[in-house]
């Protein structure tokens, strides 16, 4: 959500705008239409954020020719809407995060790889791999110092935004077990809060809260232990 705007993705490519002013007829019961609608990606789009302003998007999916994350200018017609697509995730982008200080996209995609995108240069700047299962979520630091990654095996990890350097691994914090194998898609949903607060939700059904110490040295006992809330 950005001001009065909010957005919908699905599984055709479709990016679906609508404004949150809208008010339901009580005769009708008529429910509010998108007053924009286009396709993305011409496979599947899965995120989206708005960048820098309400008529800025970017959007990460799914398309046949690899350009999996696009810029798009909403005020111009959606023919001629494509700012700039980046080629990457040749299996598809999955997440998508904005780091508005860096002028940095973070994206997440199917076989576990992590990038990073510099908006003002408009070229890619970091690739690697994150996790060795799909990277189901994404969420930066308010002071974006550091962002964090949740895969589908339900670890977690937290990384340096200066230098993509990995700080510190979670393990199976939201892995779903069975007696064969991890089951479920692990980590749902990340969020980061003020003071080093870090909320996550998975598979397992669980939501936990964390707050981690000033400095992310991985050798830091703290760390072993440091759920402070789950439900």
């Amino acid at each position: 959500m950005f001001f009065s705007k909010f957005g919908i993705v699905d599984a055709d490519g479709y990016l679906s705008l609508y404004q949150t002013n809208w008010k339901c007829c009580p005769v009708t019961g008529s429910m509010p239409k998108p007053y924009l609608t286009w396709q993305c990606h011409n496979k599947t789009a899965n995120d989206f954020v708005f960048v820098s302003s309400s008529s800025l998007i970017a959007t990460a999916g799914l398309s046949t020719d690899n350009r999996n994350i696009c810029l798009w200018d909403t005020l111009v017609a959606p023919a001629n809407s494509l700012v700039h697509a980046f080629t990457c995730h040749d299996s598809g982008a999955t997440v998508l995060a904005y780091a508005p200080k860096h002028q940095l996209l973070i994206s997440g995609g199917r076989k576990g790889f992590t990038c990073a995108f510099d908006l003002r240069q408009r070229q890619q700047r970091q690739l690697f791999q994150s996790h060795d299962s799909p990277v189901k979520a994404i969420a930066i630091d308010p002071t974006e110092e550091y962002f964090v990654t949740g895969s589908a095996e339900g670890n977690i990890k937290i990384w340096s935004l200066s230098t993509f350097s990995l700080l510190h691994t979670f393990i199976n914090e939201h892995a779903r077990q069975s007696i064969f194998r991890n089951i479920g898609t692990g980590v749902m949903q990340i969020e980061t809060g003020p003071a080093n607060h870090i909320f996550s939700c998975g598979a397992d059904g669980t939501m936990k809260m964390r707050i981690l110490p000033d400095q992310f040295s991985p050798l830091n006992e703290v760390l072993r232990n440091d759920v402070k809330f789950m439900l």
